[in-house]
């Protein structure tokens, strides 16, 4: 019995990669052709001799690696795991010798690639040819590999799941541990690990270690309360995503708000070229603080009462203006932000050169002369500072009739991406700032993922919070109206 129940789970399992498949190919794709560009940014072609690129690749060395350089070694790794993991999901089949040999093939095409991207640097100067990225990526091939076939079919059926959730509890709760899965992430990052009580030290040496709260900040006072504001705005999004699901108390969500910013600041302290501090968990604890504010406000608000219901008349236009002035608000605070401290130069010859320059420099050749981590935090930068503008007109189309929506919400990213340009153009008159032509399409991306998730929020037809005597009453209305009733519904009832 326990057997076929066993059968049964894995059939349902592998039932779910096929509907994902198109999915898993088109990130396969589009992921494999930002590792070889990535691989070869900044794209300076210098020919020479296939004899003497030939001798050179055979004669590459092997690097020994310090801790400076643990961070390229994991980066490699990274690179390829995606990659791996994405092209074994998009061949996936059903058959246990098939799985195998497509299995084989990741592996063998893994290789080739690095090794061709190695041999391809040779010409695209001053990249750094080395047997190490070879190893680290042919390391990467295989933990992708591993990865799907140990966590494919579960992550298949979790995304399934998600497309078809229906009750904005669960896709707030969702959405919660999401964020705060890509929060650890990026909060690891670059991973140049170490459990060395030596380094540690170092570390504590360097001043990456500070147990004395706001004893870092900068010492220009604008500065400092920029700092404070974006690491407690950071800790918000789930603070306010657990309230609004309604699965936990106020209390309890701003507890683990406040345990997720410890528990990140202690693996840092693993991480040698992170900071750990403690002001981040007293900046987490005001960011939470806020988060279940709003989401307290939020939920309260889809529960009218009868004095809310005599005063809606009056109050209909200000609530469908109110989104839109808040995004306007937002673009004037983008535009402070990304033009700070607004040193800008006006004098035609430098924004001429600055212009050609932005013009003629391939995307992403601005991260290239940086870090890892300096580069990962400019590209969530981009992308996280626009999502709220994107939620924001994704509010405001909520409020409007069914006839407008679809002509506003083209207008709402119109609008996103004439933010997202101006504030670039403004960029090149300030000499420290080192704009990107991709930073245009980043922060149109963040603007458009804020979009969606508030469309796909607001238009849930469950209220999150609702207490059981509610949802009766809604779900009795439903069955009487002739509606269908969405599953599970009548069990809860």
């Amino acid at each position: 019995m326990g057997g076929d129940r066993v059968l049964q789970e894995q059939d349902r399992r592998s039932k779910d990669v096929p509907s994902v498949r198109p999915t898993l190919l088109v990130l396969a794709l589009l992921y494999l052709v930002f590792v070889i560009y990535g691989s070869l940014v900044p794209l300076h072609f210098h020919p020479q001799p296939w004899t003497q690129a030939v001798t050179r690749f055979r004669a590459i060395p092997y690097l020994n690696l310090g801790i400076g350089s643990r961070a390229d070694w994991v980066a490699n790794i990274l690179l390829f795991i995606p990659l791996a993991f994405f092209w074994l999901g998009a061949l996936w089949s059903r058959g246990f010798l098939s799985r195998s040999l497509f299995t084989l093939a990741v592996l063998v095409a893994g290789l080739a690639l690095s090794v061709g991207i190695e041999f391809t640097q040779i010409f695209f100067p001053p990249r750094t040819v080395s047997l190490n990225d070879i190893i680290a990526e042919c390391i990467g091939t295989v933990i992708g590999v591993v990865g799907w076939w140990v966590l494919g079919g579960k992550l298949s059926r979790w995304y399934v799941d998600w497309r078809s959730i229906k009750e904005p509890a669960t896709f707030a709760e969702r959405l919660a541990w999401a964020y705060v899965a890509a929060v650890f992430i990026y909060g690891v990052l670059p991973l140049d690990l170490t459990i060395s009580a030596v380094e540690i030290f170092h570390k504590w040496r360097e001043g990456k270690l500070n147990l004395i709260p706001f004893a870092t900040l900068p010492s220009e006072p604008s500065l400092a309360i920029y700092a404070l504001t974006m690491d407690a705005l950071m800790w918000a999004p789930p603070a306010f995503f657990w309230q609004i699901s309604g699965k936990r108390s106020s209390l309890r969500a701003w507890a683990m708000t406040i345990g997720g910013a410890a528990l990140l600041e202690v693996l840092q302290l693993f991480v040698y070229s992170r900071v750990t501090d403690v002001t981040e968990v007293i900046t987490a604890a005001l960011g939470g603080a806020v988060g279940v504010l709003l989401g307290a406000k939020y939920v309260s608000g889809l529960r009218p009462s009868k004095e809310m219901k005599r005063t809606a008349a009056t109050s209909d236009i200000f609530k469908t203006l109110l989104p839109l002035a808040l995004a306007l608000l937002w673009m004037f605070g983008l535009a402070v932000l990304f033009w700070y401290p607004f040193h800008f130069r006006t004098d035609g010859a430098f924004l001429r050169e600055r212009l050609h320059s932005f013009l003629t420099r391939v995307p992403f050749e601005a991260y290239y002369y940086g870090t890892e981590y300096r580069a990962a935090t400019e590209v969530l930068h981009k992308v996280l500072f626009f999502i709220p503008l994107g939620a924001m007109l994704a509010w405001f189309v909520s409020q409007l009739r069914w006839t407008w929506r679809g002509l506003v919400t083209f207008l709402s990213l119109a609008l996103i991406a004439c933010t997202a340009v101006a504030i670039e153009l403004g960029r090149l008159a300030l000499p420290e700032k080192n704009p990107d032509s991709m930073d245009i399409i980043l922060q149109w991306l963040g603007g458009a993922v804020g979009f969606v998730s508030g469309r796909l929020i607001l238009s849930r037809k469950l209220l999150a919070g609702k207490s059981p005597k509610a949802h009766s009453s809604n779900l009795g209305r439903l069955i009487r109206s002739g509606q269908r009733v969405p599953q599970g519904s009548r069990g809860k009832a």
